[in-house]
């Protein structure tokens, strides 16, 4: 069985992919997500318009998890804490982001789901990063 860590690059490699079907497939169907521009997403079917929609809009991306902290790590549950960034191009011009994310992993028929993502804005460990 794949480690919690290996899940969690898997699913950052797909969503750099922008492979829709390949990054909701390791999505609970009831997973929550709160991103940092204040939008809220219950379940897999808002989830998956959200990421379409950003798969759409932002070109030219990549996103990274750094700093990926595992707090919680059982046979049936893990849950860490990590900084994010991401850059790419909206409308043809430069955008970016980055803040901190939290993210809850359940095993769910042998097989590692996010059940929730918490992206936030802010400071990391009060780096100013």
């Amino acid at each position: 069985m794949q480690s919690p860590a290996a899940y969690k690059r898997e699913l950052v490699r797909r969503m750099n992919a922008k492979d829709l079907e390949g990054t909701l497939e390791l999505i609970a169907d009831d997973a929550v997500y709160f991103w940092s521009n204040g939008s809220a997403m219950f379940g897999k079917t808002a989830i998956a318009q959200a990421l379409q929609q950003n798969f759409e809009t932002i070109r030219n991306d990549t996103y990274e998890t750094r700093e990926v902290t595992w707090l919680v790590e059982t046979n049936d549950t893990a849950v860490c804490i990590f900084r994010f960034q991401w850059q790419g191009e909206i409308d043809g011009k430069a955008a970016a982001g980055r803040g901190r994310g939290a993210s809850v992993l359940k095993l769910i028929d042998g097989q590692w789901r996010t059940i929730h993502e918490n992206l936030s804005q802010g400071h990391w460990r009060n780096t100013g990063k």
